[in-house]
C-alpha cells in the first residue's frame, strides 16, 4: 500500500507546473530529496517520491531555461541539472531495487505500476542526458523502454538517433542510423497512446528526414549482411561478449547489436594539422584505443577463467579465514582497472593538445582541461583557451564535448546535496583508490557477503573488502565510462573539423596525405 502523501506530491507537481509556478517545483523538489533521503519512506515510495521531484525539477528549467543549459557566469543552470540528474538516478534506484528485493512476478499488477513509473524515469533520464551531451548514456537507457514498446522511448531513441548521425564522422554509419530513425518514427506513430505534443514532434522529425534524404533511401529498412565473429570458439565467444555489452568502439553498436558491429572501426576523423605536426593525434589515438581493447579482453578473460592457473601453483600464501580470492584473473581485473582508469587522463591530454588549451604536460588531467587558470603549485597561470566557455559559445558549440565535461562530472564525484551525481561513483573511485595507493581485498561473493556493517566491523583493518561480485560489476561499468569518453572525443574532433573547415575555407589550401591501416600481423611483440 502506497502512502496516499505521495500521490498527493505528484498532483501538487502537477498543478505548479499548469500554473507556470516554478517557486512550488522548485520546492517540491528539494522537499521529495529531503523525503527519499529520511527513513520515513518504503523503497517504492522514496523512487516514487524521488520521480516526482525530478519531474518539478525537469519542469523547473524548461519554465525558468526553456530546457536549456546555460553555463554563463551569469545565468549558470548546472546545478539544477544536477540535482535533476541525481533525482532521476535516485528514482531508478529506489524502483529497481523494490522491484529486485521483492520479486516481483511480470504478470502482476504491482510489477507492471512499478514498471510504468521505471520506463518513465528512464525515459526521462534520458532526454536530460542527452541535453547534457551523454547521448551514448542516453541511447542506452532509452533501451530500456524500447525493449518495452513504450512510445515515448522509440520515439526519442528515433530521435537521439538522428543526433548521434550527424556527430558520426562515418558517412556509411549516418544513412544507417538515419534509417533506423525513419523507421522508428513511422512505427512509433502508429501506437494509440502517443501524446499530441509527442505526436506532432516525431511528424516533424519525419518531415526533416524526408527534406535531407532520398525517400528511397528511408523508405526500404536496411537489411545487414552477416559477418564471421571470428575462427574459434573463444573468439566469437568473446565478440559475443562484447556485443551484448555494447563493448566494441564502433557506434553501429548503440543501436545494432549484430556482427556488422562486432568490430573497432572507430578512429579519429581527418584532422587539419600544419604541415610539419605529422600524425600525432592518431598516434596517441591508436594508444589510447589499443589500451582500451586489451584492457577489455583481459576482463573478459579473467571473468571467462575457470580453475587455478599454472602461474599459481606453489605460490605460498596465507588463509586468513576471511574467503579471500587470489589468482591471475583476479590481477588482470586489476590491470585492467588500473589501465582503463588511467585514459580519461589520456583523452585528456589529446583534448588540451587538439584544442590548444596550453595547460603544461605535468598538469593536464580530465579535471584539469575544464579550468581557466591552472592554480597548482607556486607558478600559477591562465589557460590560452576556456574551454568550458568555447564549447558553449554560439559559434564554437560542440555538444559531444560538453558530454565529456558532464563525463567528468561522474568520475570526478561531483557532488550535489551531498549526494554524487552518479551514486555508483564513490564506491568505483574507492576501488581505484586503493588499487593504487592501498590495499584492496577481494572476497567469495557466495562465502563472505559484505554489508555495511560488516564492512564497518571487517576482520581485516588495512582493507577495502568488496566482493568478486562487486569487481565485476564495477568493472564493467568503467569499462562503459571508457568507451563513452572515446567515442565522444572522436565526435567532438569531428565538429570542431567541420566547423574549421567552414569558417576558416581551408579547402583550397589542404594538401591530403594518406595513413594506411596498421596491419594485423604487425602487432606482436617480437
Amino acid at each position: 500500500m502506497i502512502n496516499e502523501d505521495v500521490h498527493t506530491v505528484g498532483m501538487l507537481a502537477d498543478r505548479a507546473f499548469d500554473e507556470k509556478d516554478t517557486d512550488t517545483l522548485h520546492r517540491i523538489a528539494e522537499d521529495c530529496l529531503s523525503w527519499v533521503e529520511s527513513g520515513e519512506y518504503k523503497l517504492i515510495e522514496k523512487g516514487i517520491l524521488a520521480y516526482h521531484g525530478a519531474t518539478s525539477y525537469s519542469n523547473y528549467i524548461q519554465l525558468k531555461y526553456r530546457g536549456a543549459l546555460s553555463y554563463s557566469e551569469d545565468m549558470n543552470n548546472e546545478q539544477d541539472f544536477e540535482m535533476c540528474l541525481l533525482l532521476f538516478r535516485l528514482s531508478i534506484e529506489n524502483l529497481t531495487s523494490y522491484q529486485e528485493g521483492e520479486g516481483l512476478k511480470e504478470d502482476t499488477e504491482e510489477f507492471q505500476y512499478v514498471s510504468m513509473y521505471l520506463l518513465m524515469a528512464y525515459t526521462n533520464y534520458a532526454n536530460l542526458l542527452n541535453t547534457c551531451g551523454r547521448i551514448i548514456k542516453a541511447l542506452s537507457y532509452l533501451k530500456f523502454g524500447v525493449g518495452r514498446d513504450f512510445p515515448m522511448a522509440i520515439g526519442n531513441f528515433a530521435g537521439f538517433l538522428m543526433d548521434y548521425a550527424a556527430f558520426d564522422y562515418d558517412s556509411g554509419h549516418q544513412l544507417v542510423f538515419v534509417n533506423e530513425s525513419y523507421q522508428l518514427l513511422n512505427e512509433v506513430l502508429k501506437y494509440e497512446k502517443v501524446e499530441p505534443e509527442a505526436y506532432t514532434h516525431y511528424e516533424s522529425l519525419i518531415s526533416r528526414l524526408k527534406n535531407w534524404y532520398p525517400l528511397e533511401l528511408l523508405e526500404e529498412p536496411y537489411e545487414f549482411d552477416e559477418y564471421s565473429l571470428g575462427d574459434s570458439e573463444e573468439e566469437i565467444n568473446y565478440r559475443k561478449w562484447c556485443l551484448e555489452n555494447t563493448l566494441f568502439l564502433n557506434t553501429l553498436s548503440d543501436a545494432f547489436p549484430y556482427s556488422v558491429s562486432a568490430q573497432d572501426i572507430l578512429h579519429l576523423p581527418n584532422i587539419v594539422t600544419k604541415i610539419d605536426e605529422g600524425q600525432k593525434y592518431h598516434g596517441l589515438f591508436n594508444q589510447i584505443k589499443q589500451e582500451y581493447v586489451s584492457a577489455r579482453f583481459m576482463v573478459y578473460d579473467a571473468l571467462s577463467s575457470k580453475g587455478a592457473h599454472f602461474s599459481d601453483k606453489d605460490v605460498h600464501l596465507v588463509n586468513t579465514l576471511d574467503y579471500p580470492t587470489y589468482g591471475i584473473s583476479i590481477e588482470k581485473m586489476k590491470y585492467s582497472y588500473r589501465s582503463l582508469y588511467s585514459l580519461f587522463d589520456r583523452i585528456a591530454f589529446l583534448v588540451n593538445e587538439y584544442f590548444e588549451i596550453g595547460i603544461k604536460e605535468r598538469d593536464v588531467s580530465y579535471r584539469s582541461i575544464w579550468k581557466g587558470r591552472i592554480n597548482k603549485g607556486k607558478n600559477p597561470y591562465n589557460l590560452k583557451v576556456n574551454l568550458k566557455s568555447r564549447m558553449t559559445d554560439r559559434e564554437t558549440f560542440n555538444l559531444p564535448l560538453i558530454g565529456l565535461y558532464w563525463l567528468c562530472k561522474d568520475i570526478g564525484k561531483q557532488k550535489v546535496k551531498h549526494h554524487y551525481i552518479e551514486p555508483t561513483i564513490e564506491h568505483i573511485s574507492k576501488i581505484r583508490h586503493h588499487l593504487e595507493h592501498r590495499y584492496l581485498k577481494v572476497h567469495d561473493s557466495f562465502f563472505y557477503p559484505i554489508t555495511r556493517e560488516s564492512q564497518l566491523e571487517r576482520e581485516d583493518t588495512l582493507a577495502y573488502s568488496i566482493t568478486v561480485d562487486e569487481f565485476k560489476s564495477a568493472v564493467m561499468k568503467l569499462l562503459t565510462y571508457v568507451r563513452e569518453g572515446i567515442i565522444l572525443l572522436t565526435m567532438a574532433v569531428h565538429l570542431e573539423e567541420e566547423r574549421k573547415r567552414k569558417t576558416d575555407n581551408l579547402e583550397k589550401r589542404i594538401m591530403p596525405m594518406y595513413m594506411d591501416r596498421y596491419d594485423d600481423d604487425w602487432k606482436q611483440l617480437f
